[in-house]
Order: C-alpha cells, then sequence, then structure tokens
C-alpha cells in the first residue's frame, strides 16, 4: 500500500524537481553522459538516431544493468531502460522541448539545463538513479 502512495506522488516530485536548469551551465551529450554517471545515473550514450524540428541532434540512451535487479526484482521490467537524449542549443530550447515532453502521457521527462532526457517506461530503480543524479547536478550548478 505505501508503494502506490509513493508512485502516485512521483510525477509531480519528478516534474519540479528536473525542471532544474543547473545554472547556466551548457552540456554536450558527453559531458552530460559523464556528469551525470559521476553522480550515479550509469547511463550509456548511443548514436544519434534524428535530429527535432530545430535541427538539435538526438541521442539513444539506455540505463546500465541494476546490481540489484535480484536482490529488489519488484522494482524492475524486463527490456526497459532505453530513451532518448535531445542536447539544445540552449536552456531555453530546452525548457520548451521539457514543456513539450510533459505534455506527452506516454514519456517521462527530465531536464538539466540544454539537455532533455524521454523514457516511455521506466524501472524504479532507473528513475531513482537518474533522479538522484540529477538533483546532485542540479545542486552543483
Amino acid at each position: 500500500m505505501r508503494l502506490g502512495v509513493v508512485a502516485a506522488t512521483l510525477p509531480a516530485l519528478f516534474a519540479a524537481i528536473f525542471a532544474i536548469g543547473c545554472g547556466d551551465r551548457e552540456f554536450t551529450a558527453g559531458e552530460f553522459v559523464g556528469s551525470a554517471n559521476e553522480e550515479g545515473a550509469a547511463l550509456a550514450l548511443g548514436e544519434v538516431v534524428t535530429t527535432n524540428d530545430a535541427g538539435e541532434r538526438v541521442y539513444a540512451v539506455e540505463f546500465a544493468p541494476d546490481p540489484d535487479a535480484e536482490a529488489n526484482p519488484q522494482l524492475h521490467a524486463d527490456g526497459h531502460g532505453r530513451g532518448t537524449m535531445i542536447v539544445a542549443d540552449d536552456s531555453g530550447r530546452a525548457g520548451d522541448e521539457f514543456d513539450r515532453c510533459e505534455q506527452t502521457a506516454d514519456l517521462t521527462c527530465f531536464r538539466a539545463a540544454n539537455v532533455v532526457l524521454r523514457f516511455e517506461e521506466m524501472d524504479p530503480a532507473d528513475r531513482a538513479r537518474i533522479s538522484g543524479a540529477l538533483s546532485a547536478l542540479a545542486s552543483e550548478g
């Protein structure tokens, strides 16, 4: 029952936390993944899969397997942990992209400075890792 209460409050919490801009900092794709991974995100950067309407690159991203998956199987769903990452030209464009992402019911969206992450489905453990990493980045910014 307690897990249900936590799950019901997560969307509003994530929206509040992840609209954080990380100050005036701007990332390249590699810099963002490296910085997020230093904070425990466990992201792997993939290839450019497309560009958006503004001509910004959209990268494939995925989470590394969580070593706690066997100990906490209720937190993990098979075959998930893939998404996309847009590296916008500036934080204003990233804010616009984040707002568009948030309007889509099927996506979980995160933003840090000029980077927007979009995931269709996420394990709670992946969500917790990215949440913690981006919160740490925001506090550094």
